[in-house]
């Protein structure tokens, strides 16, 4: 169970691995983003700017300045290429691939990471399934290309936002923002890094169509009982224990590991959450009012009951509260969950409800969900 290519230090090993090349990628990304001009193209001596800037960069073998685009940089020791329009890719990264056996359309095309494979869903209308090479479980969320304006591209990430907010406007509530406010809230240093990380799923968002979310909350196979257990590994899989006791800024800092195939894990953004609401009631899945009054009041593992299930994700309702990247609408309450628990009134709490609590709080039932992008 330790070793081999299945053993618990081997898997320990391989995310390390892949949360450090990752961290590398976004550090580059970050640089990226800062640089763009108000012609939406990338403005060279401001990037090397960035560039310079960037922690674990190496200047010689980067020959900075840079030139021109497309060019590569080493970060940590990892090669990162920076593409002509500012994609940024690791050298060796498995990247998210389009696969002809998805079913697609021309408002969302769903990616299939590397080593992943399609479990569920011939149709986007019944809940397109897959499962990484971790043995993780994802079902693809519709974001309808056809929600923004004709003239919209992947950088114009105000617009892109007001759209999504426009489009899933029954499920948003007052006061809550996908904003930074103190490191404290979801682990980011500063603003900026918050940002560019919204700007990223954004990005990614807009030119697929859509996003994976875990088909389970996130689990652990060894039970948690109180806020100073291990904090145990993260998986998506059903009849695991659910992953409590825990702040939303660890559960972010735990949502790093499971990324995969080049494709960043996260906890959700508010907006995200609204969108799976949107999303569900679009395929006519459940009502709008379902939605915001159904929940229930048993502590299951994940996935026990196929009941409470929906477009092949389970317990969006209930269970345990799931953190997201959301500011609370409370000045001392910063950190947003959604979907209510097992002890909440099904009446009071529903999959769409959200709720603000302080950094600090790592309850029984405050656990979280991924998304993948």
């Amino acid at each position: 169970t330790l070793t081999g290519e299945n053993g618990i230090l081997t898997k320990a090993n391989t995310g390390k691995e892949e949360t450090q090349k990752m961290s590398a990628k976004e550090k580059v990304q970050i640089a990226v983003m800062g640089s763009f001009g108000t012609d939406k193209k990338i403005d060279i001596d401001t990037f090397n700017k960035n560039l310079e800037q960037v922690d674990g960069i190496d200047k010689g073998q980067s020959k900075l300045p840079i030139t021109s685009l497309p060019a590569t940089v080493v970060v940590n020791d990892y090669k990162v290429i920076i593409g002509e329009k500012g994609q940024v890719t690791v050298e060796g990264e498995n990247l998210g691939t389009s696969d002809e056996t998805l079913p697609s359309t021309e408002d969302t095309k769903p990616f299939l990471p590397e080593g992943a494979q399609k479990i569920e869903g011939t149709d986007l209308d019944t809940g397109l399934v897959i499962k990484d090479k971790n043995q993780n479980e994802w079902v693809w969320v519709e974001v309808p290309k056809s929600i923004y304006s004709e003239t919209t591209t992947s950088t114009d990430y105000t617009e892109i936002e007001t759209a999504m907010q426009t489009y899933a406007s029954a499920y948003r509530q007052s006061g809550c923002t996908d904003s930074f406010y103190l490191k404290a809230q979801h682990g980011f240093a500063n603003a900026t890094e918050y940002n560019n990380h919204k700007y990223s799923m954004l990005k990614s968002v807009f030119e697929n169509g859509g996003f994976y979310i875990g088909r389970y909350e996130t689990g652990t196979e060894t039970p948690r009982f109180s806020s100073s257990d291990t904090l145990t590994p993260p998986v998506i899989r059903r009849d695991v224990y659910p992953y409590n006791f825990v702040t939303c800024k660890q559960m972010q800092e735990k949502a790093t590991e499971l990324s995969t195939g080049g494709k960043t894990s996260s906890l959700l953004f508010g907006i995200q959450w609204d969108l799976v609401m949107k999303f569900i009631e679009e395929k006519g899945a459940k009502t709008q009012e379902e939605l915001k009054t159904n929940s229930t009041s048993t502590l299951l593992t994940t996935g026990a009951s196929d009941q409470n299930s929906v477009l092949g994700i389970y317990d969006l309702a209930g269970n345990v509260w799931e953190w997201t990247l959301e500011k609370g609408s409370s000045s001392t309450r910063q950190c947003a969950k959604f979907g209510g628990s097992y002890d909440n009134s099904a009446l009071t709490y529903s999959a769409s409800s959200r709720y603000s609590n302080s950094t600090v709080n790592a309850a029984y039932n405050n656990g979280g969900r991924f998304t993948l992008w």
